[in-house]
């Protein structure tokens, strides 16, 4: 679907910080000749089109992006507004989610040209989009020793829609 600028309030973009059992979590590395961040290292994820939910667009971003299924529940760890280049803001939406299979990685070879399950540490040797914030909410909701439950998002019952 082509994006039309005057129907959108915001552009609502999902990204998925996809985190296996070692605490490892997925970077996917853009390609060299991309126009903007090329050969930096990013989530996967996308724009909300037409009437997708937040759910099936980045079930069906990860998919086309790294090949992961996910599972069910995401807990919704970060958000920011950015403003673009042509003036309209952008909404990017961090949440955490997990895969049965993360070794099931398959790029799409058209937007990126590598990928790693790294740490923070690791993270911080590479060039990337600013993604520190997402790996240390991570390590927050996992290392915490309070007893209160993450924000669990039922990612369905969200409308970012334009009426």
């Amino acid at each position: 679907m082509a994006y039309n600028k005057q129907d959108k309030l915001h552009i609502v973009t999902p990204v998925a910080v996809i985190r296996r059992d070692d605490g490892r979590i997925l970077v996917l590395k853009r390609r060299e000749d991309e126009m903007v961040y090329p050969g930096f290292y990013t989530f996967p994820g996308g724009k909300i089109e037409g009437n997708d939910t937040i759910r099936q667009t980045l079930s069906k971003e990860v998919k086309e992006e790294c090949g992961l299924e996910l599972e069910e529940g995401f807990i919704l760890i970060k958000e920011k507004s950015i403003g673009r280049l042509d003036g309209q803001t952008s909404k990017s939406l961090s949440f955490l989610c997990w895969t049965k299979n993360p070794d099931a990685v398959t790029l799409d070879k058209n937007d990126f040209s590598d990928y790693a399950w790294v740490n923070l540490e690791e993270l911080c040797k590479l060039k990337h989009v600013g993604i520190e914030a997402e790996f240390i909410k991570v390590e927050e909701i996992f290392n915490s020793k309070s007893n209160q439950a993450p924000f669990f998002v039922d990612t369905d019952q969200v409308d970012f829609r334009v009426n």
